[in-house]
């Protein structure tokens, strides 16, 4: 991430402490404490990113009920030996007391321990203490911790903070919504947070209506507090040791359909509806070349499919990426699997958001009503829209 950021022309300045927030219609004025002094920067916008303690959210007088759940983990970031690094490794699983998680972190050498502990005590968090631990709940004296790089003792909590936004101030991630780790849930939602609010923030920058942005609560804080539920009664479940991973945990049903960016499809029956994740199908471009419907979607762009449709009934513009299957197409079904999964009729178009879910199927004579949609998300066409 400190890399790409350079390449934006940016950089990470560490030992600093945001201390003040104030805000106009216009501005956020955010007041930095660092070793050079106070300082104060002005933006558009600010995004509260900074975990379950967030000061964002307390200088908001934003709320964050919810409940402590009597639970208290070490987790802790470590090199180790004895252990091989192809897999997920797990120690009495059927014991709430005693239970030991080692999973080797992507792209380290490091391994992340996770491990409940007392309620109450000091928890000393030095390499020789959790190689102690380990051994002691594990029977091993072969798995050695060589080095902390980071640990850190806490009680677990479900909390959501009962907004999201305030003016020109987002919170996103644990600032928003905390839970404890069970069925893995936290950090796919906090990436979907930072997802979903990141491409409104483009698009308002780019002219698109302020409400986009309150789309971003309105979409994200139910997913988080059906989150919170589950990952609870995971919990509960692993107390009695009961702990199965459902389907529910992949995250792969979540859906806007309630949101104001899912654009009413009363007539249609079959298939995908506007809000839901777009499916993946294997197609050819019309060169004959392989490809997926998730390859075309990747980016930050929208995507607008026609089917059986004339590509230039839709005007090209910055930030729509546009493709047809038919006569002229760039794009062919010859198996059917695109017609499988979406159920498109003659003449329809779909369009998918930047972060992969559908903002609209519209038949052609509806081209109208999708250059609103379109105008709305800061889309508009230069040259008059629909042809």
């Amino acid at each position: 991430m400190r890399e790409r950021l350079a390449e934006l022309g940016h950089r990470v300045e560490f030992g600093c402490a945001l201390v003040g927030i104030e805000q106009d219609d216009d501005h956020v004025a955010a007041t930095i404490d660092s070793a050079s002094g106070p300082q104060t920067v002005r933006a558009r916008y600010l995004i509260g990113a900074d975990g379950g303690r967030s000061f964002v959210r307390s200088t908001l007088d934003i709320d964050f009920p919810g409940k402590t759940l009597g639970v208290r983990a070490v987790v802790a970031d470590v090199l180790l030996t004895g252990l091989s690094r192809d897999a997920w490794h797990r120690f009495n699983s059927g014991s709430t007391a005693r239970q030991m998680s080692l999973c080797p972190l992507a792209g380290t050498a490091m391994f992340q321990l996770q491990a409940p502990v007392p309620l109450e005590g000091e928890v000393d968090l030095t390499a020789s203490a959790l190689t102690a631990m380990i051994a002691d709940r594990t029977g091993r004296d072969d798995i050695r911790i060589e080095s902390v790089s980071w640990a850190s003792a806490y009680n677990m909590n479900a909390r959501l903070a009962d907004r999201y936004r305030a003016g020109r101030v987002f919170l996103i991630g644990d600032a928003a919504h905390i839970h404890p780790p069970t069925g893995g849930q936290g950090l796919n939602t906090s990436v979907q947070d930072a997802y979903n609010l990141g491409w409104k923030l483009a698009a308002a920058i780019g002219g698109a209506a302020d409400a986009l942005l309150d789309s971003y609560e309105a979409e994200r804080r139910p997913i988080a507090a059906d989150m919170l539920g589950l990952s609870t009664k995971l919990l509960d479940a692993m107390k009695h040791g009961e702990f199965r991973r459902g389907r529910e945990v992949h995250q792969l049903d979540i859906g806007y359909r309630a949101s104001s960016l899912a654009m009413p499809c009363a007539d249609r029956v079959d298939g995908v509806l506007p809000g839901d994740r777009a499916p993946d199908a294997p197609i050819r471009r019309a060169s004959g070349l392989p490809t997926r419907i998730f390859e075309l979607l990747k980016g930050t762009h929208w995507t607008l499919i026609g089917h059986d449709v004339e590509r230039d009934s839709i005007a090209p513009r910055r930030g729509l990426r546009i493709h047809t299957f038919g006569a002229r197409g760039d794009l062919i079904d010859d198996a059917g699997h695109f017609c499988a999964a979406y159920a498109l009729r003659s003449g329809d178009w779909l369009l998918v958001r930047p972060d992969g879910y559908i903002g609209a199927i519209v038949a052609n004579e509806r081209l109208a009503a999708l250059e609103d949609y379109l105008r709305d998300i800061g889309l508009a066409s230069t040259d008059g829209g629909a042809r």
